[in-house]
């Protein structure tokens, strides 16, 4: 009787406003909100991703080339 009760219990709590609001704007407002905070993490690490590649090809430009590198002279020479 419990488990039927748990069951039915989110029926009669009308918890979901969006699909109880009889207003369109109010709906719609939730929508964009859940379409917004479920893209809001992947746009981060995306964002992160590009930074993170961006920063390491600078860095290899930036880098001597190992043709360029000064020959060293073995000591006792």
């Amino acid at each position: 009787m419990t488990v039927a009760l748990v069951a039915l219990l989110p029926d009669s709590a009308h918890a979901c406003p969006v699909c109880f609001d009889p207003r369109d704007e109010n709906r719609f407002a939730f929508f964009a909100t859940t379409i917004f905070l479920s893209l809001l993490p992947l746009g981060l690490v995306a964002g992160v991703l590009l930074w993170v590649r961006h920063r390491s090809r600078r860095l290899a430009d930036d880098a001597p080339s190992p043709d360029s590198a000064v020959p060293q002279v073995a000591a006792g020479s």
